[in-house]
């Protein structure tokens, strides 16, 4: 008979299971399972939470049960897609994690343009699975990205400017509800859970199954890069700066200044390791389109020390290129902001940063606009439409005692650039530092009203706050809402310790 430390997790393994039903059939693991540190361990090594049992889902059945059971336990409840969220939101202490990573199905309508995915597909399975049709969905640019958690944040990626985000061509979602009901939401059905579903991310219910809207790409994509030295930084960004808002729909540029360049098929072997900025420009249509020819004179802005332009796969490729520099496993932070312009001053501060940090990743300054802008700003959750120019910072170490300092660093340097930042985030970028207080989520939905119709909803859909290990949308009754303030990053003498969901 077991006893002790063994008799509870047995005795606990038996509720739970009851409480699972015969009809579960993925796998229940508690601490000390064999499987248990893989499931509970995340892309961000900054996080480092304990679940009481992780529920690892096949369907959409399983997650039902999974959501009943935790509401018979009284546990706290996070939902794990590809677990590569920089805050961590996929496991919650003490809590029942629900793991969609048993579900990645898809299944593509080729004649009717669209796309079925399940809740815990990554891009590495959708991309390959379109791209075999010659089609492809807008997502975002590392590969085991998670599916889930980018679309319902909104979904930026290489195709934003020519086919909009990722939560603009969904379609419908199957969901699973905090009463344990299956609905569908799309635009003729619960069209005010599918208003909040592209962009108000994980608050209202676990997406079982996304259906998307797909287009004719491919299978190739023309890419036309140059590269300059810190000495060059300057003037290529402020050229930059100056013809990216009159370019076409048809072109993505963006501007990545790396601590240390990548062997890209276009970065000279003897530039590899050494900090450089890359102009990356990508015609977003046919690369075999006359008008194609655009990008290659973009490779002239300013003074490149290399230049090149080649036809590169989409799925196996270009959608692949950033994987190496950001592994699982390294303690990332990142910090984005939304700008209203890019002026010499923050041009000048985001170079100076740059060329001094110690650690490692790129700053990266992407130009907005095109197919984002043909949504209207109130018809998604999704917010800050308008904003011409996106910022991140994308940074990352290995030393726990960093964490603090280097957290410092970046967002002193973000408040230096001045004036151009606008007020607001990007929910997928934000990071566990942030904060879900009323303040800082009107502005993350561009004011009080979006908010406040968000908080409506959650209310329909939602009214005890089931889901809330994400970036919370209380209830509109929620008297607690205004109270809620910051979660500070974990510190190196609380690894063990991590931190909670908002209670």
């Amino acid at each position: 008979m077991p006893s002790g430390i063994g008799a509870v997790k047995a005795d606990r393994m038996r509720q739970m299971r009851a409480a699972l039903t015969p009809e579960f059939c993925g796998r229940l693991l508690l601490p000390g399972d064999g499987d248990y540190e893989r499931r509970r361990t995340v892309w961000n090594a900054m996080v480092d939470r304990r679940p009481a049992a992780i529920a690892v889902c096949t369907s959409t059945l399983d997650v039902v049960r999974a959501v009943d059971a935790a509401r018979a336990e009284g546990l706290p409840l996070s939902v794990r897609g590809g677990g590569h969220s920089v805050s961590g939101h996929a496991l919650c202490d003490g809590g029942l994690t629900i793991d969609l990573s048993g579900m990645r199905r898809v299944t593509v309508r080729a004649g009717q343009g669209l796309v079925e995915a399940e809740g815990g597909c990554r891009l590495a399975d959708l991309d390959p699975a379109t791209a075999a049709h010659g089609l492809v969905v807008p997502a975002g640019t590392v590969s085991e990205t998670g599916l889930g958690g980018l679309a319902l944040g909104g979904g930026t990626g290489w195709l934003t400017r020519s086919y909009g985000l990722t939560c603009d061509n969904l379609v419908a979602c199957e969901v699973v509800l905090a009463d344990g009901r299956v609905v569908e939401a799309s635009a003729t059905e619960r069209a005010d859970l599918f208003w909040a579903l592209r962009g108000g991310g994980g608050n209202f219910g676990i997406v079982t199954r996304f259906t998307l809207r797909a287009h004719r790409f491919g299978p190739g994509m023309l890419v036309a890069a140059s590269l300059y030295g810190p000495e060059e930084a300057h003037e290529a960004l402020a050229a930059y700066a100056d013809l990216a808002p009159g370019l076409p729909r048809q072109i993505g540029w963006h501007a990545s200044l790396k601590k240390r360049l990548p062997a890209y098929p276009f970065v000279p072997a003897e530039r590899v390791g050494s900090p450089g900025l890359l102009l990356i420009a990508m015609w977003l249509g046919d690369a075999a389109d006359p008008a194609a020819a655009q990008v290659r004179s973009l490779t002239q802005v300013g003074r490149p020390s290399a230049q090149e332009c080649l036809v590169l796969p989409f799925a196996d490729g270009v959608q692949r290129l950033m994987d190496a520099e950001f592994p699982d496993g390294q303690r990332y932070y990142t910090k984005a902001a939304h700008l209203r312009g890019l002026d010499e001053e923050a041009i000048s501060e985001t170079v100076r940063f740059w060329t001094e940090m110690p650690m490692g990743g790129e700053i990266v300054l992407l130009g907005l606009g095109g197919a984002l802008r043909d949504v209207p700003e109130p018809d998604s959750a999704f917010s800050h439409r308008g904003c011409p120019w996106w910022l991140e910072f994308l940074l990352h170490w290995q030393d726990p005692r960093s964490d603090a300092p280097y957290v410092r660093q970046v967002r002193e340097a973000v408040g230096r650039i001045g004036d151009c930042v606008a007020a607001g985030s990007y929910l997928n970028m934000r990071n566990a530092d942030e904060g879900d207080d009323v303040r800082t989520l009107t502005e993350a939905y561009e004011g009080p009203e979006k908010y406040a119709r968000l908080r409506q909803v959650k209310s329909r859909y939602d009214p005890g706050n089931t889901f809330r290990c994400n970036w919370n949308t209380p209830p509109a009754d929620d008297p607690l809402s205004g109270a809620r303030t910051r979660q500070p990053l974990p510190r190196a003498a609380d690894q063990d310790k991590g931190d909670t969901c908002p209670s």
